[in-house]
């Protein structure tokens, strides 16, 4: 069985910095918990005080009501096994001798270990595949495989509890998803509680059920990942805008940091509004980079579920919408139709034709009698048909630009005309 963690009033300081402020966290037993948050937010110190490498400067940890100052060393040890970054071997170990170190809390002074000792440290070795190199000297290893080593040394221990400081961050990709794997296996079929310091925000939210997002040394929020993992919190603890939603492939959370930009609060900064008419994915990097640089964006007509409409949602710009597979309503389009007055610029994207949008070039038609900015990204491929209401909509097209819509070909110089209009 897992064992319950509880951190009561936890403060740390070193010297008179405090790290930690008056924590009180309880860690159900058979949990997996990564713990997030930016450098400096207090996760490593954290984790060794959970560890007891250090003692609380107020407050207390305890495992199952117990006060781990109050359990032998001995006895922690097989309940709870630590890997911290950068592990220190300054000793000539071979790597056979470094894992069957996790067995020392069960050995007897003066005894040799067993059958099953010898059994369970070959096992920590092949599950975390470092068995080939067994009888090599940890001092000739990478840092990689030295992480792995330890990993095992700590498995061998078979505590309830495993702590892991970062344990991916010296390893390639094919062996963090083989270190990852192996710990979610551990914690769903042994049930031995994992508590780990990760930084790759889409590895904690892929294989965590718990999420602890630490800021400057309090607890942000912690609970389940779909909880914690939301733009609105990572964009307060990370200062960077987010955009959140799910892995196509493995259906996990994904998180795509956008902009260091501040947004809110920059109104003497604040560039031009700018309306896009767009859909079907037509305009999805343009609206990357318009939002990137700061625009102030409203995009439409589109229809609900539409890919730019998805994104624009995602990234919380004014969209002007209508109902899935419907055409263009009167009401709807009066209220585009207002969007893109207010705009100092209207963006039209290169749009397939149908009747469900070809009101939308209505929205350019009018600016232009206004004499407001039209401009035109003309990505559309050559020889494929975008027309489909019988050549109207690209005659109204020609008609746009022959009144003197601006015709790009790119967003560096769609950008660029922005700039000057």
């Amino acid at each position: 069985m897992g064992k319950i963690i509880e951190i009561k009033e936890l403060t740390f300081s070193y010297d008179k910095e405090k790290i930690l402020n008056s924590l009180n966290i309880l860690i159900a037993e058979g949990t997996f918990l990564s713990i997030i948050g930016p450098n400096g937010s207090g996760k490593t110190t954290l984790l060794k005080n959970i560890a007891r490498n250090l003692s609380p400067t107020i407050g207390k940890v305890l495992m199952d009501n117990q006060s781990l100052d109050s359990i032998p060393v001995k006895e922690l040890a097989q309940k709870m096994a630590a890997v911290h970054q950068n592990p220190d071997i300054s000793h000539q170990f071979r790597v056979h001798d470094i894992v069957m170190m996790g067995r020392h809390p069960y050995i007897n002074r003066f005894k040799r270990e067993t059958s099953k000792d010898i059994e369970i440290v070959r096992q920590a070795m092949i599950n975390t595949h470092v068995f080939d190199l067994r009888d090599r000297f940890v001092n000739e290893l990478s840092g990689g495989e030295k992480q792995r080593v330890m990993i095992a040394k700590a498995l061998a221990q078979e505590p309830d509890v495993l702590l892991l400081d970062e344990p991916t961050s010296s390893l390639d990709i094919h062996h963090q998803m083989e270190i990852l794997e192996l710990l979610k296996l551990l914690n769903k079929n042994k049930g031995i509680s994992v508590i780990t310091v990760l930084h790759d925000l889409n590895m904690a939210a892929r294989f965590s059920k718990e999420i602890m997002l630490l800021y400057k040394g309090d607890v942000l929020t912690l609970g389940r990942t779909e909880k914690v993992m939301t733009a609105e919190n990572l964009e307060k603890a990370y200062a960077v805008e987010m955009v959140v939603d799910r892995n196509v492939y493995t259906g996990s959370i994904q998180v795509c940091p956008v902009s260091t930009f501040k947004r809110k609060g920059q109104n003497s900064k604040m560039r031009k509004r700018v309306h896009v008419i767009c859909g079907g994915g037509s305009g999805k990097l343009l609206i990357q980079k318009l939002h990137q640089e700061n625009y102030l964006l409203s995009i439409g007509v589109v229809n609900q579920g539409d890919s730019d409409w998805e994104l624009a949602k995602k990234l919380s710009i004014e969209i002007i919408e209508e109902k899935p597979f419907e055409g263009i309503s009167e009401t709807v389009l009066m209220s585009a139709l207002n969007k893109a007055a207010e705009a100092d610029a209207v963006v039209l994207t290169s749009i397939p034709f149908g009747r469900g949008n070809v009101e939308n070039l209505t929205l350019a038609e009018q600016q232009a009698v206004n004499n407001k900015p039209i401009l035109f990204l003309d990505q559309y491929p050559k020889g494929v048909s975008v027309d489909f209401v019988g050549g109207k909509g690209l005659e109204r097209l020609n008609a746009l630009l022959e009144k003197g819509m601006i015709r790009v070909t790119n967003i560096e110089e769609l950008l660029e005309k922005l700039e000057v209009c």
